[in-house]
């Protein structure tokens, strides 16, 4: 309604409205034809009923800039927008799968997760390519850890009541998770598989067990034969250090 709309325009001068986050999505909804805030919407109308949903953080400052970031360097490296098949490593909800679907055209898009919990909500979230696309996208749980490869460069996916198992061969492993798990997952890689990572120095976040203090701590650690890009974007609360390039 016109009253709801003004509301929200003067939430901030209203000490005794606060606006939900459904209803600032119907708002702009509104006034931008966009296909991402119904994802949005549709996501927040099926997983309401989780507590500890933390949309705070998904679409935080910080994580869409990083992630629109890495699509503007990735177009800077990548001739034309084929990526073929893409592997998220430590994907979570896999909000970023919706950035490469926008700005790429990769054959197959799949998340993998430690945690078990993010499978549904990843799926719903990006159900215009999955269920709906054949499976064009798709989420599973595994620890990235524990993937292995053989000699053509392929891995089996985890079993899923909705898809038979699938071997596949990455065209490019995306992990932007890397400060909340070892380096062991980018050494059981192929040699030469190429690869897109991010990781921080937000060391005061707990939940973070492997940051870095900078970029050169990060080319440290994880050694690629070939780097094609490397660099650092501050995103006020810490700063993300990302590598694009060969294992």
């Amino acid at each position: 309604t016109s009253k709801a709309n003004t509301n929200l325009l003067l939430s901030h001068y209203l000490p005794d409205y606060e606006p939900t986050e459904k209803q600032l999505l119907r708002f702009t909804h509104r006034y931008v034809d966009d296909g991402f805030l119904v994802d949005i919407y549709s996501w927040l109308e099926r997983h309401q009923h989780l507590a500890d949903l933390n949309l705070d953080d998904h679409f935080s400052r910080g994580q869409i800039k990083s992630k629109l970031w890495m699509m503007e360097e990735l177009r800077n490296v990548v001739s034309g927008n084929e990526l073929g098949i893409v592997v998220l490593y430590g994907g979570w909800y896999a909000t970023i799968a919706h950035f490469f679907f926008k700005f790429f055209s990769p054959s197959k898009l799949y998340s993998i997760d430690l945690d078990s919990t993010t499978v549904d909500i990843a799926d719903g979230f990006n159900i215009r390519h999955g269920e709906r696309n054949e499976w064009q996208f798709k989420a599973f749980a595994q620890d990235v850890n524990s993937i292995t490869y053989d000699e053509e460069g392929k891995f089996t996916l985890p079993d899923d009541d909705r898809l038979d198992n699938l071997t596949i061969k990455p065209t490019v492993v995306i992990n932007t998770s890397c400060e909340h798990m070892n380096e062991e997952w980018f050494y059981n890689l192929p040699d030469g598989q190429f690869v897109a990572l991010q990781t921080n120095d937000y060391f005061a976040n707990e939940q973070h067990t492997n940051c870095v203090n900078g970029i050169n701590e990060a080319l440290a650690k994880y050694k690629f034969s070939e780097v094609y890009f490397s660099g650092e974007l501050d995103t006020q609360l810490y700063n993300r250090f990302m590598i694009i390039g060969k294992k």
